[in-house]
């Protein structure tokens, strides 16, 4: 997590940083993976409703997340 990457979940891959509301300043949650991936359908909005993620602003954000992170323990 120093390095800013995600820390491996209990299912051995990274943890997922996931929008609970799917809006930009809304609450994450880290979720493994495989969970994630798994329940895509229940933990998403429908693809007819506009994302209010911006993705380009928040692919860069992860990084920091976790190196902040790091620090907790």
């Amino acid at each position: 997590m120093n390095a800013g990457r995600a820390p491996l979940g209990s299912d051995g891959k990274p943890i997922n940083l996931h929008h609970l509301m799917q809006k930009q300043d809304g609450a994450i949650a880290e979720v493994p993976q495989t969970l994630h991936s798994n329940n895509h359908g229940t933990l998403h909005m429908p693809n007819s409703v506009p994302s209010g993620i911006n993705r380009a602003e928040f692919n860069t954000w992860p990084r920091n997340y976790w190196k902040n992170r790091a620090s907790d323990f």
